[in-house]
């Protein structure tokens, strides 16, 4: 499959925003893995006032993400999912007649990187948008001050920047849910080690985590915020895992960093009653391994594949195949939800799109699905955070006999406030 690049672009002329809000329900737009493309309409897209990355037959969105880097392994075919989902609607005539045009840029998971294909974006390629799947956020801010709409990845400032929308809900470092720890403790643990590598969201998600273990009721045996991403030492950790007295692991780090320390774990003779490690759902990565991560589970924020009664899913599975790209990818999911999401706001900002206008009217939505791929519909309404209230709900798949096997369904657990410890949904 094959994306146009586009190096086009007009000049940037701010139109209003969208009339009196409304309350918007929005369930994505199914799409099969290969639709039949539909004939041309007649549109009258040249009358609309200029807007950056918008031409009467095109619209220009980047999307950002490590192609290369330590992060590579974990965010791989995340860029071949959003074009999966970008192909399927520009085979229906693309939006309101305007074919997408994705460019991708490889950001290395490095912030300078990052800050510097931001700039190439905006002032070189004329992006209207941005998918963000990354774990760097650091041109955030030159997105947010250019009021660039920005779908993708849950990365810290999409809990406050109104032009920033995260595909699988909202994050925050003022509320944390207790799913992955519930389900911890559901397998027996009652003391947790928690390691995270050295980025900022990781480490907010580790520091997250120890609050929810202790909602959870499950003890904090050990915390580790700064484990080196890439090459490290994996038995050093483990060792220390083994010495804290855990029965059990939280590891939020890149795929290759869980299953080093995993392995190491088994070297040294620790059999933990339950581990949670990002990346371990794909069967490629659990027959590398060989048999270290047995019994190891992986909390998604999309249904997994394999679970009966989600045609969306489903979809999805046969149409990275068919595009030879890993369905099981870690991040992949949310490539394709942030992509979709762009379309959704596409779609809403009308016949004439601003990016106020997507904005606008995207931060209005209160039921979005990812067009059938999350667990439970998300609001970007303002609710616990200005852009909306996080998500209680994950889905879980354990590595049974070499196979990632998904739980018969979603796992809810309790909305808490870090600072007062108190419950809130």
């Amino acid at each position: 499959m094959k994306i146009a690049h586009t190096k086009g672009g007009r000049a940037a002329v701010l139109v209003g925003g969208v009339g009196a809000a409304m309350v918007l329900t929005l369930a994505g737009t199914s799409a099969n893995a290969a639709p039949t493309p539909a004939p041309a309409k007649a549109n009258n897209n040249a009358a609309c006032p200029a807007e950056e990355g918008i031409t009467p037959s095109s619209i220009t969105i980047g999307h950002f993400i490590p192609k290369t880097g330590p992060a590579s392994a974990t965010f791989v075919d995340a860029d071949k999912a959003a074009a999966l989902r970008i192909a399927q609607e520009n085979a229906k005539g693309g939006v309101n007649g305007r074919k997408i045009n994705v460019i991708v840029y490889d950001d290395q998971a490095n912030g300078q990187t990052q800050t510097t294909m931001a700039t190439k974006a905006l002032q070189s390629d004329h992006a209207f948008g941005v998918i963000m799947t990354t774990a760097t956020d650091s041109a955030m801010a030159t997105f947010k001050s250019n009021n660039v709409p920005v779908t993708g990845f849950n990365a810290l400032a999409m809990a406050n920047d109104r032009n920033a929308f995260s595909a699988v809900g909202v994050p925050s470092t003022q509320y944390v849910n207790t799913a992955t720890m519930e389900k911890l403790k559901a397998l027996g643990v009652s003391s947790a080690a928690i390691v995270s590598h050295n980025s900022p969201s990781a480490a907010n998600s580790a520091k997250l985590q120890n609050i929810a273990a202790g909602a959870a009721g499950v003890k904090q045996a050990l915390l580790i915020l700064d484990e080196v991403q890439g090459t490290h030492d994996a038995t050093s950790t483990a060792l220390r895992i083994k010495s804290s007295g855990a029965d059990g692991a939280y590891l939020t780090m890149f795929t290759d960093g869980v299953v080093s320390i995993v392995q190491a774990l088994k070297q040294q003779g620790v059999n933990l009653k339950g581990i949670n490690g990002a990346g371990i759902a794909d069967p490629a990565v659990i027959a590398k391994s060989g048999s270290a991560l047995e019994g190891v589970n992986a909390q998604l924020s999309v249904v997994p594949i394999g679970v009966p009664g989600h045609p969306a899913v489903r979809t999805y599975a046969n149409g990275m195949k068919a595009a030879n790209a890993n369905p099981y990818a870690s991040i992949a999911p949310i490539g394709f939800a942030g992509a979709d999401l762009m379309i959704a706001g596409l779609k809403l900002a009308g016949p004439c799109p601003t990016r106020e206008k997507f904005i606008s009217a995207l931060r209005n939505v209160s039921k979005y699905d990812a067009s059938g791929m999350l667990p439970a519909p998300i609001s970007f309404k303002p609710g616990l955070l200005p852009n909306g209230t996080p998500v209680k709900c994950a889905w879980f798949v354990t590595v049974e006999k070499g196979q990632p096997v998904p739980d018969k369904a979603a796992t809810c657990g309790k909305l808490v406030d870090i600072s007062t410890g108190a419950v809130v949904g």
